[in-house]
């Protein structure tokens, strides 16, 4: 970051007591520092200190702090989508692939941040457009994935895809992930899609538990377009975006996922590149190759 920070968001997993704990003492701090520091509502109500609603606290940050794990990370990267401010996830929760940084570095992390010593990344988000009966029912972005399942989760959907110009055929599975780059290594890569680089613009395409040897993920480039026709299900069929908001589908109904041009900055912790991440967080394994004497 390379202009002064003299706003800053807290957004804080608040079911967690470290969190307010922390938020407490950040406040504190930053008023040392006489940066302007506000919260979301949620905070707020249990700090007894006004809060703000997410949205209005992405509009007005220059720097969001994200307390919590991935999920609260997404919470953030989702109100910042299109804006000028920059997110910082720092990991109080569990696995936090997408933090930047962990509970024990928050301090060297927000002072980092403020003196503009990590670089940022803009990550292209996920666009997502549900068409129904020739009209539009629902626009949404993601930052790592939009996901296509039943809401019973036993089901088997029936879809019709189509990507790079032609018609992709007639899959039957438990569903399909839609992924960005940054969503390469949550719910796509646990159903066998790949791992991309952070810096890739591209859109990885998942099935779940296809039904068919034949059918493995696609990486589709940054102007590819992904089209889904739901042919049908026995179950309800839900659209997911990040795991949220959750968008009830129904058979004819026509999804088209494509990166979208809305981007969300990120800072990046240079002692913590994509490698160790997934050492350290995924377990990836490897050692030297040892010669036969």
């Amino acid at each position: 970051m390379s202009r002064a920070v003299k706003r800053v968001g807290i957004l804080g997993h608040s079911g967690r007591p470290n969190v307010r704990r922390t938020v407490a003492r950040l406040l504190t701090r930053l008023a040392r520092r006489r940066i302007d520091a506000r919260v979301d509502d949620t905070l707020g109500s249990e700090l007894g200190v006004q809060g703000h609603p997410l949205g209005d606290l992405g509009r007005w940050s220059q720097l969001l702090i994200a307390l919590g794990g991935d999920g609260t990370a997404l919470r953030g990267a989702r109100a910042l989508a299109g804006r000028a401010g920059t997110l910082l996830p720092v990991n109080f929760g569990g696995m936090g692939f997408l933090t930047a940084a962990e509970e024990s570095e928050l301090d060297e992390a927000v002072d980092a941040a403020l003196a503009g010593r990590w670089p940022t990344a803009r990550r292209r988000l996920v666009g997502v457009t549900v068409r129904r009966r020739e009209r539009t029912v629902r626009r949404g972005l993601a930052m790592n994935d939009a996901v296509i399942k039943a809401a019973g989760g036993y089901s088997a959907l029936h879809l019709r895809l189509e990507a790079l110009g032609s018609d992709l055929g007639h899959l039957v599975a438990d569903g399909i992930i839609a992924a960005s780059a940054s969503g390469s290594t949550a719910y796509s890569l646990s159903a066998g899609g790949p791992v991309l680089s952070q810096n890739v613009e591209a859109l990885v395409v998942t099935p779940v538990c296809p039904h068919t040897l034949g059918s493995r993920s696609l990486v589709l480039a940054a102007n590819d377009a992904l089209g889904i026709r739901l042919l049908g299900a026995l179950d309800r069929v839900v659209l997911l975006l990040d795991g949220q908001e959750p968008e009830e589908l129904e058979a004819g109904d026509q999804v088209a996922i494509a990166l979208s041009r809305t981007s969300v900055r990120v800072l990046d912790n240079p002692a913590r590149p994509l490698a160790r991440a997934l050492h350290t967080k995924l377990g990836w394994q490897g050692s030297e190759r040892r010669s036969l004497r």
